[in-house]
């Protein structure tokens, strides 16, 4: 990953000030105004996206506000791209893409993913998740 910041401090910082206020219209429940938020954010990233240390915080907050309006195949476009550009020990966006799976009744798929963020972090991974979460987890018979 490059960090924008290095290359671009100013389209880094304009980045942040749009995710930021993303991130709080999400807090407050205005998912379609924080997707705006985040679309603006994705759209100022030079190509290829991927590439960039703020890719993965974008796909992860659009990802969070697609699954919390239960659009679990929206959710799940950005939860894979948020897995493949995730930092090393990084758990919460496997917790995140096995939630859309499980939405989309797909428990395998939410169970493996799961158990990644598991075997790295224990019980610990999904802290700050829906405890729903963790029992389907823990619960699952396979």
């Amino acid at each position: 990953m490059k960090d924008l910041s290095e290359v671009n401090l100013q389209l880094s910082q304009r980045i942040v000030v749009a995710m930021e206020s993303g991130n709080e219209l999400q807090e407050k429940g205005a998912y379609q105004a924080a997707l705006e938020k985040y679309k603006e954010s994705w759209s100022m990233l030079p190509d290829p996206k991927e590439q960039w240390d703020l890719s993965h915080w974008i796909e992860k907050c659009n990802s969070e506000v697609y699954l919390k309006q239960q659009d679990y195949e929206g959710a799940k476009i950005w939860a894979l791209k948020a897995v493949e550009s995730k930092p090393p020990r990084e758990t919460s966006s496997f917790i995140i893409l096995g939630a859309c799976f499980l939405g989309l009744g797909e428990e395998r798929y939410a169970f493996n993913e799961m158990k990644k963020a598991f075997d790295m972090g224990g019980e610990r991974a999904f802290k700050g998740f829906d405890k729903k979460y963790l029992a389907f987890f823990a619960g699952f018979k396979g």
